[in-house]
């Protein structure tokens, strides 16, 4: 999911200078993925550890 965010952002700032309003959507979508990942969503859940409450 990391290299499909940082594609896509790469993507949307070269799809800037022919398509703009192409480009701007691509680099957004890159952007919530990128952001996405660094949030943890996506990975599964550490099931070796107890819960702790």
């Amino acid at each position: 999911m990391l290299a499909l965010a940082i594609v896509l952002v790469v993507a949307g700032i070269v799809m800037l200078f022919f398509f703009t309003y192409a480009g701007v959507v691509v680099g957004i979508v890159g952007l919530l993925l990128l952001v996405a990942f660094l949030f943890g969503l996506g990975r599964s859940a550490d099931s070796t550890q107890p819960h702790r409450f």
